[in-house]
């Protein structure tokens, strides 16, 4: 079974990457990295690529825009490898504290496999994986009213707005998008903010991890 890698990359704990190529299998491994570590990492990967002859590739975020930018990267590779690997691993124990916690939340809705060290930076602690990636538990019609706020360019002003693009009526949105006691919604999914404007208008706005899951092919 082929395996792919996926690392976060930085300054600090390049052992810990080494150790994920140890005792995990691999078949390839992909960086990821800020800009400004990528002669680093260009360095670190002809080390393993003269001991292990192992194909390395390198992809590079912004710091400016960490959080988004990781996610969007790395939601491409699991894209673009998905028919390639039977199973992929997210190795998040190297790298700026909010490079590994974008990757793992990418992680997460994928349903893709994570692990970090543990304190003695000796032993793997694997992450809980959800038996059902995130995208697979957000119903078809969330979805649907998501891509419809998407294609309006990631706002709506109104729900009079929002229904009228998305087919449904003022009762399901409010139910879809605010949720109720025994139902979240997507507000409480992290998936849209909302704002009350004048006359109690509610404007709808996608959020981060909302526009991941649009750009998912899943979705």
């Amino acid at each position: 079974m082929k395996t792919l890698q996926i690392a976060t990359f930085g300054t600090d704990g390049q052992d810990a990457i080494a150790f994920g190529i140890k005792n995990f299998p691999i078949h390839k491994l992909i960086l990821v990295c800020f800009h400004e570590d990528k002669n680093k990492a260009e360095e670190f990967s002809r080390r393993i690529k003269s001991i292990l002859g192992l194909p390395i590739t390198i992809t590079l975020v912004t710091k400016e825009n960490v959080i988004r930018d990781t996610m969007d990267r790395i939601n491409e590779i699991l894209q673009l490898h998905i028919n390639e690997f039977e199973d992929i691993l997210m190795n998040v124990s190297c790298g700026d504290k909010l490079l590994g916690c974008a990757a793992l939340s990418t992680a997460f809705i994928h349903g893709v496999k994570a692990f970090g060290m543990d304190y003695t930076h000796t032993m793997p602690l694997m992450m809980p994986v959800l038996k059902l990636s995130y995208n697979e538990i957000i119903s078809d019609a969330k979805k649907k009213i998501l891509m419809a706020i998407d294609s309006a360019g990631g706002s709506v002003d109104s729900l009079d707005q929002l229904e009228k693009i998305s087919g449904f009526g003022k009762p399901l949105l409010s139910y879809h998008v605010q949720g109720s006691k025994d139902a979240k919604g997507l507000v409480e999914l992290g998936l849209v903010n909302i704002e009350k404007g004048e006359r109690n208008k509610i404007s709808t706005k996608i959020t981060t991890l909302g526009k991941l899951l649009i750009s998912s092919n899943s979705l």
